[in-house]
């Protein structure tokens, strides 16, 4: 092909042929429209569907992957479970997060004009909840992003929880301590109970033998706002206070955007142990009540020591 051109220009006839070629393309129908758009017009047309505006064709076609979705799932996955799902991203304009619904829900209830531009890739406009809804293979694969996000931070970054509990602390011991973490103006989640009973577990095993931590959910007598209050015994030093504070936060899974969070900690000054554990009991018997121990120990085992103590208090006074 190169030594027929170059004869052509040589001839003086390749101009010549081009504009025949570009007659037959007029008579024949522009047949180059129909061509395959480059790399270049790929990339983009992805860049600019990810920046959240329509693409540059009006006329784009849905992948195969939404056109399932859509057939699938017309209304996304409703979590008939009633699960309490986590934020899986930063809230479309104007939306917020439901976690019951599932969906980002329109902020202005007045507004139920469909969305303009393209559809999010995993989402679908659901017009009964005026919002947009996951379905069921993006929420499932957003949970497993979240669950491993989680778990690395399970533990602050350059700390483990060797260097907190257990016989491999320098100049170790065991010690008492009193926390007690609120919401700040708020009700602590049930969540966190859970998050932490499990965090406190395994700094008991690693403390080993005579180590024990019993936590309650309570509410205050002013507001009424449920927070949690604890005792722990284990093997660890008490330079490490602040460092075991820290450690209870990333416990809790603390993200941007959700309620702040107030840790008080402190090892015992003077303070008994059983009546310690009775006063974390205070509340028992209340229908929002919680009680945790490990090892597992009876629920009423040290509550008698507070209503001991509180009924020579009313004696002398």
């Amino acid at each position: 092909m190169s030594d027929y051109h170059d004869r052509l220009q040589a001839c003086g006839l390749e101009d010549s042929d081009e504009d025949q070629y570009d007659s037959d393309d007029d008579e024949h129908g522009q047949a180059d429209d129909l061509a395959a758009p480059s790399d270049s017009d790929e990339e983009l047309s992805q860049e600019t569907q990810e920046d959240g505006h329509a693409a540059p064709s009006p006329t784009s076609e849905v992948t195969e992957q939404e056109t399932e979705d859509v057939t699938g799932e017309e209304d996304g996955h409703q979590n008939a479970e009633g699960k309490e799902y986590r934020e899986p991203r930063t809230a479309f304009v104007g939306t917020r997060w439901n976690g019951i619904k599932n969906a980002y829900i329109r902020i202005d209830e007045r507004n139920t004009d469909r969305p303009r531009g393209s559809r999010p890739l995993g989402y679908i406009w659901v017009l009964s909840i005026n919002g947009y809804r996951r379905v069921l293979s993006q929420t499932l694969a957003d949970e497993e992003r979240l669950n491993l996000q989680a778990k690395n931070r399970q533990r602050p970054s350059g700390e483990r929880l060797e260097t907190l509990f257990g016989d491999g602390v320098p100049n170790c011991s065991l010690m008492e301590l009193s926390f007690y973490v609120s919401a700040m103006g708020h009700s602590v989640p049930i969540c966190w109970f859970e998050l932490l009973s499990r965090a406190w577990s395994i700094a008991v095993d690693k403390s080993g033998a005579g180590s024990q931590v019993i936590m309650s959910y309570e509410r205050g007598n002013r507001k009424e706002l449920g927070h949690l209050q604890g005792i722990a015994r284990l093997k660890t030093h008490e330079q490490l206070l602040d460092k075991i504070r820290r450690w209870m936060k990333v416990a809790l899974l603390l993200t941007a955007g959700q309620f702040k969070c107030k840790i008080g900690l402190s090892f015992f000054t003077g303070q008994t142990w059983e009546f310690m554990g009775g006063y974390v009991q205070k509340d028992m018997g209340k229908p929002h009540y919680l009680f945790f121990a490990y090892p597992p120990i009876d629920e009423g085992a040290l509550f008698v020591f507070l209503t001991h103590a509180q009924w020579i208090h009313s004696i002398i006074c």
